[in-house]
């Protein structure tokens, strides 16, 4: 079975979607509640450590493990990426903010990971797996979108698979399985922050927004980051970024002192095993999916090794006490 091959049939169809579109924000706006947003830029330096320390703290109750690696499941790492597409896609054709589908991701991955009778009979099933993917986004929708979404609209990318009693069942499981916790910074949060800490002379920051969160947003669909912290992933998508601007755009000294900056706001080495192996491969996925690389200058040159990109994620992931990710049996390339 390829997973979501009915759904996406449907979901395929532009006119299908405009319809969607239409009918949920007609629902949605009857249950219009207010979003707080954050005006990163007017914040004031000492906020922006303040505001790093506290994300750092709390994405560390918001990790995932491989929850792939049994032997009798039914997902596999295609079937996700499939899967993330599909959300991706929900998420453009609806007009939803593409955050929403990055935090949709995360709810599902770490709920897979529990161990919610749901979850273990999602890894069984692909069929319960789609259903799982359509909860965790109807979530993410009623939390982070100016409107609430009404379940029988989420039933409808179905095509009626899923019922509207179905995924309200599931969001209590979920979130009970979540304990609740379903505020965990994201890749594009640390980068917003992160880049505010770049020297005021620099105004022509757009570049540096642009890049770092296309490569946050490749990042959802690559299984082999997401047991990753996301400041890590986020710092590797800011380093590939900003050297990818010309040398007479940002001085020598600049750049280095930024760079100095990232690892003080993070506690994280730069020129780490595992930032240098996000950095390849962030920038391996920005190349196939862009069909263009995006060139470094080499001020803040990737040091590569013999060892497989793959490999050296994993392996910095098994050595790390604060992940509980086991060894993985199975070695993919980079040219998944």
């Amino acid at each position: 079975m390829v997973c979501m091959q009915d759904m996406k049939k449907e979901s395929c169809s532009q006119t299908t979607f405009d319809l969607l579109f239409y009918e949920m924000k007609q629902a949605m706006m009857k249950n219009a509640h207010p979003q707080d947003n954050v005006t990163v830029g007017s914040m004031i330096q000492e906020d922006l450590y303040n505001v790093l320390a506290a994300m750092l703290r709390q994405e560390e109750e918001y990790e995932c493990h491989d929850y792939l690696e049994f032997d009798d499941t039914k997902i596999d790492e295609t079937c996700r990426t499939k899967m993330t597409e599909w959300v991706f896609q929900v998420v453009d054709c609806t007009r939803l903010q593409r955050e929403t589908a990055s935090v949709s991701m995360s709810y599902l991955d770490r709920f897979m990971c529990t161990s919610s009778p749901t979850a273990k009979k999602a890894r069984l099933d692909r069929k319960e797996y789609q259903l799982v993917v359509l909860t965790t986004l109807y979530i993410a929708t009623k939390i982070f979108e100016p409107f609430a979404m009404d379940a029988s609209l989420v039933s409808k990318l179905s095509r009626g698979v899923h019922s509207e009693e179905e995924i309200i069942a599931l969001e209590y499981e979920i979130l009970v399985a979540l304990q609740w916790k379903v505020n965990g910074p994201t890749p594009l949060q640390f980068v917003n922050y992160l880049l505010e800490l770049l020297s005021t002379s620099y105004q022509d920051k757009a570049l540096l927004y642009e890049h770092s969160h296309f490569q946050t947003e490749l990042s959802i669909g690559d299984y082999i980051l997401m047991p990753l912290r996301r400041s890590v992933i986020a710092v590797a998508a800011i380093l590939n970024s900003l050297e990818n601007l010309p040398k007479d755009s940002l001085p020598l000294n600049e750049r280095i002192r930024y760079a100095e900056v990232i690892s003080m706001a993070t506690g994280l080495d730069i020129f780490s095993p595992v930032i240098n192996s996000v950095r390849i491969r962030l920038l391996d996925s920005y190349s196939r999916s862009s069909g263009y690389p995006l060139a470094q200058v080499g001020i803040l040159p990737i040091i590569e090794s013999k060892q497989s990109t793959t490999n050296k994620i994993t392996a910095v992931i098994d050595e790390s006490p604060a992940c509980v990710m086991k060894e993985r049996s199975i070695t993919l390339d980079l040219s998944i």
